[in-house]
């Protein structure tokens, strides 16, 4: 093929092969190896697929991970019905670590590693990964889930950043980051904005539009509830509201659907999950009320077919959990015929994310440094520092 096709024609045909067939397809050749393994080709790649192509990881028991397309899940006219894959998560302690989901970006996972304090970025399809660890940060404080977590990517420089918010022994609130590109953590001295204090977080930010987004509400009343924004280029925090008819509602949860912030919350003497959605972004005046499903508790993951939602369904009642695909009406369409029922404990820890080919920033220095030297890389990285 490479004698007879050009390599710009090449190019655009792996530009069309799923992440998945990519990764293998590299030993095709050394043309298709350099083609692929390409950062240009990564990005390029990552861009025509994240608006059409979704998956999902759900931690099992806190030591085992499985991932399913969330594309798949309801083809009727798939030859086999969808499976769940088993993937190993990145230990370094099995089978005594424990981890939790903590949030993606373009391809990766942040994940906490327990009972050591670690973070691990990872790459489900690469099975590439970093360990990072705040038990320096962890120190200086006695509560458990103090943290707030973020993870995301600075497109200006180029690197991923890990984001962690806390109050120390002091009370006194305490902002560091950790720089994939630098390889080193960094303090941040961003104020927060009037009254954050009195406010309670979620435990992770999600990342849209080049910063972190965590729901916060108020422990006293509601004029504060709404969206803290710690921008990551500028890296300063800014807040938006949530529409009026949630004030005070609780629990309300953030998430990213379309492309969009959206809110979510359980009606339970209506048996009904309501989802908001803010159409332009940092635009309040744009909340809109875009479902209303009855059909017990749903946490949504992805669109589909434009605004088909897909979730996970779950009836505490009878400890059942399934993934479901609802229409804008709210009306039902499908169930998956995936079985749920021993996930129904963390049904909780997932993360809808996006295969990529994405290497890590410190990848790429390395691979630039192998072709003057000779070196070979390694694709496991730890950084346990103290």
């Amino acid at each position: 093929m490479n004698d007879i096709l050009p390599r710009e024609l090449i190019h655009r045909i792996l530009l069309r092969v799923p992440a998945e067939d990519l990764f293998r397809l590299r030993f095709v050749s050394k043309l298709w190896h350099s083609l692929i393994s390409d950062p240009h080709f990564a990005e390029s790649h990552y861009n025509l697929y994240s608006a059409a192509s979704s998956g999902s990881v759900l931690v099992k028991d806190y030591t085992n991970a499985c991932c399913v397309s969330l594309d798949t899940l309801f083809d009727v006219t798939a030859a086999a019905p969808p499976t769940f894959k088993e993937v190993s998560l990145p230990s370094r302690k099995t089978p005594c670590s424990l981890f939790r989901l903590l949030g993606s970006c373009r391809g990766f996972l942040l994940l906490e590693e327990k009972p050591a304090y670690f973070l691990v970025i990872w790459n489900p399809l690469t099975g590439s990964s970093k360990t990072i660890s705040y038990s320096h940060i962890a120190s200086e404080i006695q509560l458990d889930d103090a943290f707030r977590y973020g993870f995301g990517f600075d497109a200006s420089r180029d690197d991923y950043l890990i984001v962690l918010s806390w109050l120390d022994n002091y009370n006194q609130h305490r902002l560091v980051c950790f720089s994939l590109r630098t390889n080193s953590w960094i303090n941040l001295d961003a104020a927060l904005p009037k009254s954050i204090s009195r406010w309670k977080q979620q435990l992770f930010g999600w990342f849209l539009h080049g910063a972190i987004h965590w729901l916060c509400y108020s422990s006293k009343d509601c004029i504060d509830d709404g969206i803290l924004i710690f921008d990551l280029k500028e890296m300063n925090f800014s807040k938006i509201s949530m529409p009026q008819q949630l004030l005070g509602d609780y629990p309300i949860y953030l998430t990213i659907l379309g492309g969009c912030l959206a809110l979510h919350s359980y009606d339970i003497d209506n048996h009904k999950t309501e989802i908001w959605v803010m159409k332009e972004y940092k635009v309040p005046s744009s909340w809109i009320l875009m479902y209303e499903i009855p059909y017990g508790n749903n946490s949504p993951l992805c669109m589909s077919n434009g605004n088909d939602i897909i979730a996970l369904n779950f009836i505490p009642r009878y400890c059942k959990i399934r993934f479901a695909k609802y229409n804008v009406s709210g009306e039902l369409l499908n169930y998956s015929p995936l079985p749920l029922s021993e996930y129904y404990n963390f049904h909780r820890s997932f993360s809808v994310y996006t295969e990529s080919l994405f290497p890590f920033p410190c990848d790429i220095k390395d691979r630039d440094k192998k072709k003057k030297t000779g070196q070979e890389c390694f694709e496991q990285h730890d950084v346990a520092k103290d």
